[in-house]
């Protein structure tokens, strides 16, 4: 007696969330820096966040295409995009085509790799930014600390040269997402990476999370998330332009 053949198994297609912006109220023309469309895929689920002007477009790609994370579909809607975008008063830089992303997340103290932290490496605080002669960062030390926004410094001849802190966010929220920047003549050292580990000790001794988003190009940046500890979460892919 012959075995009755299997029925392949359908694919399944998570979960697709969408969140859409007001970009008549957001945006001014000139901002430098905005991103329309980005779309993220977990194990069941989709998020999708842009502007409603490339909203259509954006939900039939991520519906119709079962890898849409793949480099032939990311350039079709590359190509599809573009001109859209410019139809409706944006502009695309000359480089920014194809920006992967990946985020990482830490929950569990016990994972983060302390040994990554500098003795050089201190948390922020008023006696701290006192020793602060000039900053070579793109943060205001003073800014994060009226706004209680936690930071992890390095001082270096009284220069700051590298600062790790966390986005703005509500006072309620558990997962905090981790900003990091060394001047780049002090790159190489440690610095960026012992100071997102003694960050990232202080909030998860705050039972918060920490989050950590950075470009698939950027390898220095993901050796930061993957040595001290982070999980990989999801890929991300965001399509940047600006208004005219």
């Amino acid at each position: 007696m012959s075995e009755q053949k299997k029925q392949p198994e359908k694919a399944v297609i998570p979960k697709l969330y969408i969140s859409i912006e007001d970009e008549e109220e957001l945006l001014e023309a000139g901002t430098p820096a905005i991103v329309p469309v980005v779309f993220c895929r977990y194990k069941n689920k989709m998020e999708l966040e842009c502007y409603y002007g490339v909203y259509p477009q954006a939900r039939e790609y991520l519906l119709t295409h079962e890898n849409p994370f793949s480099k032939n579909s990311l350039l079709k809607l590359d190509e599809m995009l573009t001109p859209y975008l410019e139809e409706i008063g944006y502009e695309r830089p000359e480089q920014g085509k194809l920006r992967y992303y990946r985020s990482f997340v830490l929950w569990n103290r016990k994972k983060l790799n302390r040994d990554a932290i500098l003795p050089s490496s201190q948390l922020l605080n008023k006696k701290i930014l006192s020793q602060i002669r000039e900053n070579k960062t793109d943060f205001d030390p003073a800014y994060l600390l009226e706004e209680g926004l936690p930071a992890a410094i390095t001082i270096e001849n009284g220069n700051l040269v590298s600062i790790a802190t966390v986005n703005e966010h509500s006072e309620n929220q558990r997962l905090l997402e981790a900003t990091v920047y060394t001047h780049p003549s002090c790159r190489g050292k440690g610095y960026g990476a012992s100071n997102v580990a003694l960050l990232a000790d202080r909030l998860l001794y705050m039972k918060k999370g920490v989050v950590y988003c950075t470009s698939c190009r950027n390898a220095s940046s993901l050796h930061i998330a993957k040595s001290l500890g982070f999980e990989s979460e999801s890929r991300f892919y965001a399509i940047d332009a600006y208004k005219k």
